[in-house]
């Protein structure tokens, strides 16, 4: 009884300490150029685009990065803690023709096995007319955020949510729009041409990328979720 109690109190702290120090694993790129990054030993690069973020006329960085290495990370207040290879996502920007690292966010790219159904999530990212976006393919949905570059932020100024449900092909298009306050909402059956649309208003500041938590646990509005 006594070695099954120490054996408890053991992986009792060996979880706690590896919940509280995930933060640790990740390097600071802020301030590093692309070269930097690019060579680090211990992250490789999933995806990465360039284009003009700022409208300075130069070219400008997004990576997402992935760790080589696993750790247990507890990913919702209701997840279980899981071995997973954290992501990365970040932003630099051309200073004087050397890209350097402004934006970082640990948190908000979801990990590989987040997909649901899928094997192996991979999100898409893009840069097209100087907005940034970020796109998730999932077996019956999608999900993809745009943002803009904003006196130092990229801030998110839309969003799109599509699924389809598998039994019955009823469907849910969601677009938001924050620089209007609202949600094109449309629903219907894939086997019908009639779509309803309803519009929905909102009263929410746009968040930045660096403000961004784990996906889908940003509350818009009831049941609407980024």
């Amino acid at each position: 009884m006594k070695k099954r109690i120490l054996t408890l109190l053991f992986l009792g702290f060996f979880i706690l300490g590896c919940s509280q120090n995930n933060e640790s694993i990740y390097p600071n790129f802020i301030g590093q150029n692309l070269n930097a990054i690019e060579n680090n030993s211990d992250w490789e690069i999933l995806q990465k685009s360039s284009g003009d973020l700022n409208k300075d006329g130069f070219n400008d960085f997004a990576l997402i990065l992935e760790s080589k290495d696993s750790i247990l990370e507890k990913r919702c207040s209701n997840c279980k803690l899981l071995k997973n290879k954290p992501r990365i996502i970040v932003i630099l920007l051309n200073q004087n023709n050397i890209e350097k690292a402004i934006i970082q966010n640990n948190k908000f790219i979801a990990r590989g096995d987040e997909g649901g159904m899928l094997p192996h999530l991979e999100p898409e990212l893009s840069i097209e007319n100087g907005f940034l976006n970020i796109n998730y393919q999932f077996t019956r949905s999608n999900q993809s955020y745009t943002f803009e570059f904003d006196n130092s932020h990229m801030v998110i100024i839309k969003a799109e949510s599509n699924g389809v449900h598998s039994a019955s092909g009823n469907f849910e298009n969601d677009k938001y729009d924050f620089k209007k306050g609202e949600i094109i909402s449309e629903t219907g059956n894939i086997s019908q041409e009639k779509v309803e649309t309803e519009i929905i208003k909102f009263d929410i500041k746009p968040k930045s990328l660096s403000e961004f938590g784990e996906m889908s646990e940003w509350r818009i509005t009831e049941n609407k979720y980024l």
